[in-house]
């Protein structure tokens, strides 16, 4: 691509943002060959020193951007388990409207065991070669079983010394049963906690709700004030058609001070006409995201937790074989001990993948590959995505490797408008 008499590159082979001169781009438009290949036809085609081609060469290849000629393998991430999600409580005081869990039973209501939970802890262990090892506290509401939470915590304490490993704990919590007593638990075991709410309180209250569709939205502000002023909560906010404005449920959970706030839409809820309104609205907040990084406005950019890692992917250029850790380094665990890829697929029995009461679970990392998807194998965007969802793409397409179209076309305006952002403000990864 071409900006201002300036040329650059995007590698898909490694997600880099490369800006190049007029060799190099005569280099890569040999493409398709092996860098002995092109070595011997850059020495007969082109007027370079043999010298200066092998330092090209060297550099390009560095960058990822020509293949060896005996490569066929990726540099992807480690993939081995090292992360649990644990499923404390199938049961849920609220009944929201978008809720995917079965109104948080999963089809299977009732509360973890401790027995059940101290084994997936040892079976994290005994599993995992990580030495930081890491366990979500989930639900259902997992405050509903706020003791066998403690009781982990303890177990992991005594476990870190004798197996030299050390554990990171979050929550995600509706919110409205935090007292001082478990605030001061959370703070005091740097437990990091989200909190679901999706906005102003009208918004908020449309979909969130206690039985009887008894409103949240007052009983969640009060509950989590404290937290909020020692700047220690996220945000997980929701769209549905009530709401499908970014930037108003962005504003308004900054100003009620969440440090952090990952917004996205139940697109299980939407319609044709809802998600085109949904993608005007992205757009816009994409314009919004671009506007306060041109300016500066670092204290708000920074609270824009997708734009964000979206830039820290391309600044931190590299493969990524899969859209999140599921199917290879997490699993969820659900209250009888059975295993699932994430927490999304919890009670889809064809999902279960073993038990932690098994030595291991099924194999399945070759389940959600990006190469194996639908269109992501020659994708420019393959590396930066890794295919979305596998859950999501489940849902809409009955399979987790079609990807959603939807889905497709957010990450190539999200990538798009990020590789623009690093030319402008010129954070480019250095030339090849």
């Amino acid at each position: 691509m071409n900006k201002g008499g300036r040329k650059f590159l995007y590698s898909i082979e490694d997600s880099g943002l490369y800006e190049i001169d007029d060799k190099i781009e005569q280099i890569l438009a040999l493409s398709g060959h092996t860098i002995n290949e092109l070595f011997i036809k850059l020495v007969k085609e082109k007027n370079m020193e043999v010298e200066e081609i092998n330092n090209l060469l060297q550099m390009i290849y560095s960058a990822g951007l020509v293949l060896d000629s005996n490569s066929d393998e990726t540099d992807s991430e480690n993939m081995r388990l090292a992360a649990l999600t644990l499923m404390v409580s199938q049961e849920c005081n609220m009944k929201c409207a978008y809720c995917y869990g079965d109104g948080g039973e999963y089809n299977n209501k009732g509360k973890m065991s401790l027995e059940t939970a101290l084994r997936a802890v040892d079976y994290l262990i005994e599993n995992s070669h990580d030495t930081k090892l890491a366990i979500a506290f989930l639900g259902g509401e997992p405050l509903l079983n706020f003791e066998l939470i403690k009781e982990v915590v303890k177990y992991c304490r005594v476990k870190e010394p004798e197996t030299g490993r050390t554990f990171s704990y979050t929550i995600t919590t509706n919110g409205t049963l935090l007292t001082p007593e478990i605030e001061n638990y959370l703070i005091s075991n740097q437990i990091k906690t989200q909190i679901s709410i999706d906005g102003p309180k009208e918004e908020h209250d449309q979909m969130r709700y206690f039985n009887k569709k008894k409103p949240s939205y007052t009983v969640v502000v009060d509950k989590t004030k404290s937290m909020r002023e020692k700047n220690l909560l996220t945000a997980r906010a929701t769209l549905s058609p009530k709401n499908l404005d970014y930037i108003k449920t962005f504003e308004h959970l900054v100003d009620l001070g969440f440090r952090a706030v990952p917004i996205e839409p139940a697109k299980n809820l939407l319609s044709k006409t809802d998600s085109e309104i949904e993608l005007a609205e992205y757009i816009r907040y994409l314009e919004y995201f671009k506007t306060h990084v041109k300016q500066g406005d670092f204290d708000v950019v920074n609270k824009m937790t997708d734009f964000v890692k979206a830039m820290g992917k391309i600044e931190n250029a590299g493969k990524r074989e899969y859209g999140c850790g599921a199917f290879h380094r997490m699993y969820a665990v659900d209250i009888d001990g059975s295993l699932y890829p994430c927490h999304r697929f919890v009670g889809i029995p064809e999902f279960c993948v073993g038990s932690i009461y098994q030595a291991q679970g099924k194999e399945t990392e070759q389940w959600c590959n990006v190469d194996d998807r639908y269109k992501c194998s020659v994708c420019w965007l393959k590396n930066l995505c890794g295919g979305g969802c596998a859950y999501e793409n489940y849902v809409e397409n009955g399979s987790i490797n079609i990807t959603s179209s939807d889905f497709c076309q957010h990450m190539e305006l999200l990538y798009s408008t990020i590789i623009d952002i690093f030319i402008e403000k010129n954070y480019i990864n250095a030339k090849p």
